[in-house]
């Protein structure tokens, strides 16, 4: 059998005293589209945070082609991206200098920069904004 491309083991996530998420486990055993579906406040967000790296999970592991979020961090995220509803947007940088910017942060080969930033605009369908 394959290795799972995500796993999410015992997953939880408290904010300070709300629990967000507790104890959800999962794994997506094959590539695709998935989602996340919940009512408000379900903690979808939560587990997308969680699972991309923007936020640390209180108890659980989280592991992304087999390499552990928790303990390689830099390595599982050169596996994962996350395109929120609300991006992170700098109002002072172009898409195509975000993008850029998030690679160079993610000690992406500086080589495959362009291209891949190219690329990804155009899976996301946001070519048109780049500048």
């Amino acid at each position: 059998m394959n290795e799972p491309i995500v796993s999410v083991q015992n997953l939880s996530h408290r904010y300070s005293v709300q629990w967000a998420v507790k104890d959800i486990s999962f794994e997506l055993t094959k590539n695709g589209i998935y989602g996340l579906l919940g009512a408000n406040g379900a903690g979808k967000s939560t587990i997308m945070n969680v699972m991309c790296g923007v936020i640390k999970q209180s108890q659980g592991d989280v592991f992304i082609k087999g390499v552990n979020l928790g303990t390689q961090p830099e390595k599982a995220k050169r596996h994962i991206g996350f395109l929120p509803q609300q991006p992170p947007l700098q109002a002072d940088l172009t898409v195509e200098e975000f993008l850029t910017y998030s690679a160079n942060i993610r000690l992406m080969d500086s080589a495959k920069v362009k291209a891949a930033v190219t690329e990804v605009m155009g899976k996301c369908g946001i070519s048109h904004f780049s500048k």
